[in-house]
């Protein structure tokens, strides 16, 4: 799947939502179901370049709309701006114009050194003018205030200044509001300029002056420095008109020429920040900027004394102009701006990671990110999954809903789980067992492993003395079986614990667990038959768990026996012997006549010492793993387990997966009671409150509270997480087939142990039988049928599994009573050949079609009562009442199922008529004609394999 992405995956990587990437590959011809659907690599690369095109089109756009702000429009002809503005030049004051003292009159002077050149055409500055002496460039007259640009074809200074030009003439001091640039303004109405002493801040933007009243003269002359460095300041604005209007210019870009009423403040150098009028930027060589002369918007020009405009506070230059408050909040709701899915607001994660269990539910998920679960819900249902807040949910379906709001999924892992939950107790299984001072040695402890009927139990056997084959049902092992006996070695006592594990191919998972808990491996093979597939499944599980093996060449006392060919084939696999020059000691044993035992042992030790350190702590408090578990009639639950580490007492409390309890008696493999049981030493513990599964650790705690809840919350992890496994989701797209019958073959699975049971259920699992039946399995348990399990079994139609256990007296008086089947096996193939065979029972029949005759139309006879009669002649074969027909007609299939509704032979009813024979019939389609054949079939239902 190199290339191929999930709608999903894309929409992450191209920043959009899965919704809006399903509607664009919509649009595009791409036929895309859900967010979780595959696409393909071409059209991956396709919608990367829709979406990089339409993001380069949406960059040129901004791009052009930027520089369409600082952009002046074209300049008018100075002339006609002249003409219109000495048309539109007021010949008196307004009435509420108030003539300025004398004081404001601003020392006439040159023009300012940096002030940009009035176009062709425009008058220069009055050449009477004297010029200051000490003055610096740009800087006010002591003792008078800045004014503001001169308007074009204004007054000379000192004479009484108009409020506002008249209607029709251009506004000097702002574009017209929403224009893109181009068009002077019009004028707004006059509005009367306020008396001076009483400054206010001027709350129209479009004004053209953008104070209130003028202030008086500041005391003792203007502050050192000078005023701001801009047009508009140390004089009146060359003659000429304002060169046409521009772009309305947004808060941050108002310009920074001081209003008329400004108090004076210090004069900036040339070239600084302030905004100049006309074309170019005021006060030296700053580069051209847009704005327009004088009025207008004040712009931040960093002193006091400034005057906000309407839109708050005063703008800079653009790198360190401070944000509004309205900027501030837009960036803060798009950076906490909630994702909409279907409608659903829910919260971005931006990128966060949230760590889940397995088989967590929406409810979950919803805790973690502070959300309603009904949002969630909600949001997956649009998404084309149904799942309610409590039901478990897959790892895709959660990672899946994560992507789409922006958070990414993590599913912890059941080991990582697990040590997270012994952390919160301040507990951890497999901790450090001290310093070398406290490390003892401890005996090996080996798995026998190998196919079905090898020898593997029958060498136990020869090795403690006893018979445990001849109980096994079928004579195969179905268990694991955990002993320790004791050896001599270089007349020194040892001893060896020893793991029978079954060879059954069902028993994958039990040979799985008996390489973890081991530390070596003997692989039985036999001599006469050679290396099988359960053979190599055992190298495999061995190698996974990085054991030495030893190889028993089993039964070599027999004649067909052949020892090199065993070695031989197994060098295929890496097992090389030593006589071959390789590292793996073959011994040739016979486990019924007992001979090579002694060498096996010797072997295993020596392997055991040589390539392994085994030693353990003896005197902390114990761990170890449960190998097998079984429900006990009169004792209860009865767990075999091996302690791993630390010594196991009665009366310890303990908790083994997900269930607690304080020992109450061991019991080693002999039936003997046990006090105490060190590392590597294989005992039957009893007490606990449930039966553990295989492979559970075991931990012994403080107390017992510590114990139940720690027992507790796994319990209910280990169920949302088989539930999750289990459930099979329903989605939009296959809600029909859903809602189709479909067959189901419902068990309740019932064991003498927890290994054997959850062999059972995979191999029952497993079968495949048809896409329209499927094996369902909705209880399993160890134990005798109980009345519990029967009344689950009616309610739900179901059968019931007995494996090695029965049913009491009661449940098997209410499954008579309810009509409940109960099956009993002792040989796990024989349960997974019935259950295959009722499988197969359940499918729906295939029916095949099968010809019966034809009959040629001679004649046609209208009766009222019942149409069209066609009189026939049977050719072929015979035709039967009711049977299913093809009209032909030229060669033509005119109707391929019609039927036989009437059959009459002369004035009779018939059944059937032979060849031969003439006769009539009332067919259900009525376009007959003369001529025409009919071909009668019937269908006939086929078994099924």
């Amino acid at each position: 799947m190199s290339g191929k992405l999930r709608v999903h995956e894309l929409a992450k990587q191209l920043g959009v939502t899965s919704k809006e990437l399903l509607a664009t590959l919509k649009e595009q011809g791409e036929f895309v179901k859900t967010a979780s659907s595959t696409i393909e690599p071409p059209v991956v690369k396709k919608m990367k370049a829709h979406y990089a095109k339409q993001a380069g089109g949406n960059d040129a756009a901004e791009e052009k709309k930027s520089e369409a702000g600082p952009k002046k429009p074209p300049l008018k002809k100075p002339g006609q701006n002249r003409a219109k503005a000495a048309a539109l030049k007021p010949a008196t004051p307004k009435p509420g114009a108030q003539p300025k003292p004398a004081g404001d009159k601003p020392a006439p002077g040159d023009p300012k050194p940096g002030a940009p050149k009035p176009a062709g055409g425009q008058s220069a500055p009055k050449p009477g003018a004297p010029k200051p002496a000490a003055a610096k460039p740009g800087a006010p007259k002591p003792g008078a205030p800045k004014p503001a640009a001169a308007k074009p074809g204004a007054p000379k200074p000192g004479a009484p200044k108009p409020a506002a030009a008249k209607p029709g003439a251009p506004k000097p001091g702002a574009p017209k509001p929403g224009a893109k640039g181009g068009a002077p303004t019009p004028g707004a109405m006059p509005r009367p300029v306020p008396k001076p002493g009483r400054p206010r801040v001027a709350n129209n933007p479009f004004s053209s002056n953008t104070g209130g009243g003028q202030r008086p003269p500041r005391p003792g002359g203007g502050r050192p420095g000078g005023g701001r460095s801009g047009s508009g300041q140390g004089g009146p604005r060359p003659g000429g008109a304002r060169q046409g209007g521009g772009k309305r210019p947004s808060p941050a870009d108002m310009p920074a020429g001081p209003s008329p009423t400004q108090m004076p403040s210090k004069a900036a150098a040339p070239g600084g920040r302030g905004r100049g009028g006309g074309r170019g930027r005021g006060g030296g060589p700053g580069g051209p900027r847009f704005g327009g002369p004088g009025g207008g918007f004040r712009g931040r020009g960093g002193r006091r004394g400034g005057t906000a405009g309407a839109f708050g506070r005063p703008g800079g230059a653009p790198g360190k102009r401070r944000k509004s408050k309205g900027q501030k909040r837009a960036e803060y709701e798009e950076m906490h701006k909630p994702n909409v899915i279907g409608g659903v607001r829910l919260p971005d994660g931006g990128g966060k990671t949230v760590r889940l269990r397995q088989g967590a539910t929406l409810s979950d998920l919803a805790e973690k990110i502070n959300t309603e679960a009904s949002s969630l819900v909600q949001a997956l249902f649009n998404l084309g999954e149904m799942v309610t807040a409590t039901q478990s949910v897959s790892e895709d379906t959660l990672q899946l809903l994560g992507a789409e709001i922006n958070y990414e999924v993590q599913i912890v892992s059941p080991e990582d789980e697990d040590r997270e939950l012994l952390e919160s107790f301040d507990l951890q299984f497999g901790e450090d067992e001290g310093g070398e001072e406290a490390l003892e040695h401890r005996p090996p402890v080996v798995s026998v492993m190998g196919h079905v009927d090898h020898g593997k139990t029958r060498l136990l056997d020869s090795i403690r003395k006893a018979n445990v084959g001849r109980g096994e049902a079928g004579g195969i092992t179905q268990g694991i079986g955990a002993y320790q006996t004791e050896v001599t070695l270089e007349d020194r006592p040892r001893k060896i614990t020893f793991l029978d594990t079954p060879g059954h191919e069902a028993f994958t998972a039990m040979r799985a667990r008996g390489a973890k808990s081991t530390d070596l491996a003997i692989l039985v093979v036999a001599a006469d038959d050679g290396v099988m597939p359960q053979t190599v499944e055992a190298i495999n599980h061995a190698k996974a768990a990085e054991l030495p093996i030893v190889v028993a060449v089993n039964k070599v006392d027999k004649p067909e026996a052949q020892p090199d060919k065993i070695r031989g084939q197994l060098t295929e696999y890496g097992l090389v012997p030593e006589e071959y020059g390789g590292d793996t000691m073959f011994i040739d044993i016979s486990a019924k006549q007992g001979t090579g035992i002694d060498d096996l042992l010797e072997a295993v030790l020596l392997t055991a010492d040589a390539a392994l350190e085994l030693t353990a702590n003896p005197d902390m408090d114990a761990q170890g793993v449960a190998i097998e578990s079984h429900l006990d009639r009169g004792r209860g639950p009865v767990s075999t387990v091996i302690v791993q580490r630390g010594t196991l007492r009665v009366g310890d409390s303990i908790v083994v997966g997900g269930n607690f309890g304080r020992v109450r008696r061991m019991v080693d493999e002999w039936g003997n009671d046990v006090e105490e049981a060190g590392p590597s030493r294989p005992v039957q513990v009893q007490g606990l409150n449930g039966v553990p599964g295989p492979g559970d650790n075991l931990l012994v705690v403080d107390d017992d509270r510590v114990a139940r809840q720690i027992a507790a919350q796994r319990d209910a992890r280990q169920r949302a997480a088989m539930q999750a496994r289990r459930k099979k989701r329903v989605s939009l797209e296959n809600l029909d087939q859903a809602l189709k019958e479909r067959s189901q073959l419902n068990l309740i699975l019932k064991g003498d142990n927890a290994g054997s049971v959850e062999a059972l259920e995979e191999a029952l699992l497993k079968i495949e039988v048809d896409d329209e039946v499927q094996v369902n399995i909705i209880d399993r348990g160890v134990g005798a049928v109980t009345q519990t399990n029967v009344t689950l079994a009616a309610a739900s139609d179901a059968i019931i599994i007995g494996f090695n256990v029965r049913a009491d007296g009661k449940a098997t008086e209410e499954a008579n009573a309810e009509g409940v089947e109960i099956r009993y096996y002792s040989v796990i193939y024989q349960a997974i050949e019935d259950v295959e065979s009722a499988l197969k029972g359940m499918l729906k029949p295939i029916y095949e079609e099968r010809d019966l005759g034809e009959a040629e139309i001679r004649q046609i006879f209208k009766a009222s009562a019942v149409g069209l009669i066609a009189g026939c002649m049977v050719t072929e074969g015979k035709v039967k009442r009711g049977a299913k027909l093809r009209l032909i007609r030229d060669g033509n299939v005119i109707t391929p199922d019609a039927t036989i509704e009437s059959l009459r032979r002369e004035k009779d009813d018939a059944n059937e008529v032979a060849k031969g024979y003439e006769c009539g019939m009332v067919l259900s389609y009525p376009d007959i004609q003369t001529g025409d054949i009919i071909q009668t079939y019937e269908m006939v239902e086929v078994p099924r394999d």
